[in-house]
Formats: structure tokens, sequence, C-alpha cells
């Protein structure tokens, strides 16, 4: 199979030495696609450039993520990927205008916005890009997505991923599947995961990494 991962979280640029981030370290979607690759597969990974760079796969960086989302949509385009595990930890937020002092200013006015000031953040929404993998690839390209959460019940992260799964009416481009992990049950050892189909069904639960690639594997 041809596979497309994504991994590592975007940086926002506030000023040249300041930005948004987040604290995904990539380890998840480098493990998998090693593992992918010596399952002997063809792997692509899309990661951000402090990520855990995988050892086997062809890497694409990226930092932001208007640029993420470039990269991907024409990777997307330009190849006949058989499946996208999307695990980036994608920014929600990008900041678009900085108040210093009451005044504002654009992203990327100052160098380094002065200390000393006062200083507000305005940020607008970025899209989903999960939302559009199907439509870049084709419908018959299996797509899963990644829904971490923090704390939460099984309720809440049910929810969570029932919203991933309800963001298209037109079903054909909504992921094929979602793993659902939980920030506090991850260890150094242990990364549990339930495995989500579009119909909403758990198709698996997994103790670690290593199962979480055999699955997908098995699933895509």
């Amino acid at each position: 199979m041809k596979i497309l991962v994504t991994g590592g979280g975007s940086i926002e640029p506030i000023d040249n030495v300041r930005a948004v981030c987040n604290f995904s370290t990539g380890k998840t979607s480098a493990f998998l696609s090693d593992l992918f690759f010596l399952a002997g597969n063809e792997v692509t990974e899309i990661l951000s450039e402090r990520a855990i760079k995988p050892s086997k796969a062809k890497c694409i960086t990226y930092k932001t993520f208007a640029e993420l989302a470039a990269v991907l949509e024409e990777e997307c385009k330009s190849q006949k990927y058989d499946a996208v595990i999307h695990a980036a930890a994608v920014s929600d937020y990008s900041p678009y205008c900085i108040v210093v002092d009451g005044k504002e200013y654009s992203v990327g006015s100052f160098s380094k916005v002065p200390a000393g000031t006062e200083l507000s953040i305005k940020m607008k929404k970025n899209p989903k890009l999960i939302d559009s993998i199907k439509s870049w690839c084709g419908v018959k390209t299996k797509v899963v997505a990644f829904k971490l959460t923090s704390n939460a019940t099984i309720g809440e992260r049910q929810e969570a991923v029932s919203k991933i799964f309800s963001s298209h009416e037109d079903k054909t481009l909504v992921p094929d599947y979602v793993v659902s992990n939980d920030l506090s049950e991850i260890s150094t050892f242990e990364h549990p995961c339930v495995i989500y189909s579009n119909t909403m069904k758990a198709v698996a639960q997994v103790k670690n990494l290593t199962e979480l690639g055999n699955t997908l594997l098995e699933l895509i």
C-alpha cells in the first residue's frame, strides 16, 4: 500500500521569537510510519520541523497550519494514496492580529514585541483539514483521524469522535475511522486507544502503539 501519515504540531508565529504551539512531539506518527514501512508499505510522512522523525519513511516538513494545509492538499491531489493517517496536532486557531498598548498590528509587524507593553492576540479559527482529505484524495482512499482528549469521560470521548463523523452531510467524505485516545492514560509504555468506524462502532481497543499500527494495517 501507499500510505500518507501526518504528524507533529503546527507553530503559529506572533513575532520572530514568539509563537503559539502545542506539546505534540510527533512520536506516535513517527512510530506508525516506521511500522507501516517495515510491513512492506510505501510511506510518506508530513511532519513538523521539530517533530520526531521516522527512520525509514520519506519526510516532508512544515511549520505553520497554512504550510501543512498546502502540502497536504498537494500530496493528496498529486499522488494516489491508498490510505491517509492524519495524526498531526493541527492548530485550531492562528494569530492574525496583535494589540500592543491598545493599538492593532498585523502579525509580523514586529520582529520582537517590545517588553513591558500590554499585549493581546486576536486569533482566527482554522478549517478542519480532516474534512477535506477525502475530497482531495478521492472517496476510495481510507482515511483515519485521531482525536486526543484530556481527562475526558467515555461519553465525552465518544461525543468528540461523533463530531468528526458528523462534519459532512455527505458521508462519503467523512473519515473511515477515528482513533480516540486520552492524555491521562498515555505513558512511556502504554498508549491505549479505541478505534471507531464511521458508524460509531468501536471496532478495536488497543494497549500500545504497536497494536495500534498493526490494527490499522488490518483495517485499511
